[in-house]
């Protein structure tokens, strides 16, 4: 049934449950780490607000630290094109705002943002692209001190995280053996995300409240709109209990399943393929 001996042998013996996110052995040896890093920082269901993150495409694209000047052309140009493409998105997002529809608009975000919260690593996501669209509108239709206030607190929002991350990279390198390290991966991995959502967001805002071939009064009416995107999904919660939400064992495998189970859909997929063949 699947194409993989090692994965067709454990499923065979123990079934789906075999192949769920808490036998990690068998995960881990098997998934891309791209895709459990997907999964993990909220599947798909930011596909069109954030963008296939930096962390999962370097890992596609061989995720060595001095790459070649071919494969750093191709990153470049693949940010640029999610950039574009979730300037899009967003444009489109915000558009009954800008009609006059201002609380319908409001109404569905809320709703929106309801939804998205509840998935893994979903409040943290959601908070900080609010966070980031407010700043940067703050930036684009605040006063000059307003925009620079709001300027330095998103760089000292990158700052912060950088330092996040190298704390937990450093903790977990002093860790003893019986040390559980995946709390300190995952803080490194997430506070590398939090610095690549922030400056991709900026670019994105940008892009969409400076756009030259729309009317002064329409890219103002897009900062604000973005504006209050921003607030209110900046306050949104999961109505998860905490301790259920933040448990990053539980969320790990949790995503482990979840992408098993699509390397094994695919791969099923792949066979159908080729019986028909």
């Amino acid at each position: 049934m699947l194409g993989d001996e090692k994965l067709r042998k454990i499923y065979d013996r123990d079934g789906k449950d075999g192949l769920s996110g808490d036998k990690t052995e068998a995960a881990m040896e098997q998934l891309d780490p791209s895709l459990i890093f997907t999964f993990l920082f909220g599947n798909d269901r930011f596909d069109d607000i954030v963008g296939r993150l930096q962390l999962v495409t370097q890992t596609m694209m061989g995720g060595s630290e001095d790459p070649p000047e071919f494969i750093r052309q191709q990153t470049m140009e693949l940010e640029r094109r999610r950039v574009i493409r979730l300037a899009v998105s967003l444009r489109s997002r915000i558009q009954s705002y800008v009609d006059g529809d201002k609380e319908g608009a409001k109404a569905k975000w809320t709703a929106e943002g309801k939804e998205l919260v509840e998935v893994r690593y979903g409040e943290q996501i959601l908070n900080t692209v609010g966070t980031m669209y407010k700043l940067v509108a703050t930036e684009v239709i605040g006063s000059w001190s307003e925009g620079m206030g709001a300027k330095v607190k998103a760089a000292d929002m990158k700052m912060d995280a950088a330092k996040e991350a190298m704390n937990a990279q450093q903790t977990a390198q002093r860790g003893t053996s019986e040390e559980d390290p995946l709390p300190h991966m995952i803080t490194v991995m997430w506070n590398m995300t939090v610095i690549d959502i922030t400056g991709t967001i900026r670019e994105v805002v940008m892009k969409v409240t400076k756009d030259q071939t729309a009317s002064d009064e329409t890219r103002k009416k897009r900062a604000e709109a973005i504006m209050e995107l921003g607030k209110i999904w900046e306050s949104q919660k999961s109505a998860l209990p905490t301790a259920m939400q933040k448990s990053v064992r539980n969320m790990y495998a949790s995503a482990t399943a979840a992408a098993m189970d699509a390397h094994l859909n695919k791969a099923r997929k792949e066979e159908e393929g080729n019986d028909v063949v």
